[in-house]
């Protein structure tokens, strides 16, 4: 491996890598391959074309040809399908190779996947990213545990990627990301569920912002409702998703995961809902709380898109 000039493959090429990505090339990594299941879909594709273009990271034709091309394989798919993932990669790999498994899973999928990765010589790195990467892009908080974790920091600060090393193996830092996640998600269905109910009795939601408990410090007060209910239908359908990993774990630890599966059942009626297409069709392009009104008027003008 090119320690001075590391190549970097993406299995996956959304939203995480693509920042990831276009950070990494500014700050001086010359090749970065993706690969991603749905490029050659009309739909899904579309997508994945336009960043690949944008970012200057070509796609390459099969997963094979990736994790032969790469010093460094970064998995960025959905948290359900990290385990296969990790198996396919397994199978390919090289000694000497790095692993980053960066997905919202369960812990145990990292541990379980550091297992397949490491008997074939890889190292692996379960990597644990706190914020939306749009800002900081790969200097995005994050922490980083797993046989190889010293190894890619080591690698990659001279291009900006500098997670905090946390002691353990694999699953270390996804355990802590999971506890802190039990928390944020729970606080961003309970912000639907707040919004649906006040809509029925005809109340603005962004009237009891001042009276809830701040959980975001960067944002004002003012912005802080419509910032939950904006985010939670734009990702609903990605997060009731992730919860699946959350679940798993808490059922692992013994305790009973009562407001996670209401939690997961409040975003599937999200995403049933159709929500997120009225704000779509907008472009997304407008403040959350201009957003958050058109929402309420579609509320108002079918009653049941929110229950």
């Amino acid at each position: 491996m090119a320690f001075d000039q590391p190549r970097i493959g993406f299995v996956g090429f959304g939203e995480v890598a693509y920042h990831f990505s276009t950070g990494l090339k500014k700050g001086g990594i010359r090749q970065i391959l993706a690969y991603d299941k749905n490029a050659d879909e009309i739909t899904k594709g579309e997508i994945v074309r336009r960043r690949s273009k944008e970012a200057g990271v070509p796609l390459t034709p099969n997963l094979r040809h990736l994790v032969v091309e790469s010093d460094v394989i970064f998995s960025a798919v959905w948290g359900n399908a990290a385990l296969r993932v990790a198996g396919k990669c397994a199978s390919i790999v090289r000694s000497g190779q790095l692993y980053c498994d960066i997905n919202n899973t369960a812990p145990s999928v990292k541990t379980r996947g550091a297992e397949m990765l490491n008997a074939r010589g890889a190292k692996y790195v379960d990597l644990a990213l706190f914020v939306a990467p749009d800002r900081d892009r790969q200097r995005s908080f994050m922490l980083a545990s797993g046989d190889g974790a010293r190894l890619l920091r080591r690698i990659m600060a001279p291009y900006g990627m500098n997670p905090e090393l946390v002691p353990g193996g694999a699953g270390k830092a996804t355990t802590i990301k999971t506890l802190v996640n039990i928390y944020y998600k729970g606080i961003q269905a309970l912000c639907l569920e707040v919004a649906s109910s006040a809509w029925k009795v005809g109340v603005d939601p962004e009237a009891l912002a001042p009276l809830l408990v701040k959980p975001v410090e960067a944002l004002p007060k003012e912005d802080e409702m419509a910032f939950w209910i904006v985010r939670g239908i734009v990702h609903a359908e990605r997060k009731a998703a992730e919860l699946d990993g959350i679940i798993k774990a808490v059922r692992e630890w013994g305790v009973k995961p009562v407001m996670l599966e209401a939690t997961r059942k409040r975003l599937k009626s999200v995403v049933d809902s159709g929500l997120k297409g009225y704000i779509k069709s907008g472009g997304r392009r407008g403040k959350d709380g201009a957003l958050l009104k058109a929402i309420g008027k579609a509320q108002k003008q079918k009653a049941t898109l929110l229950v």
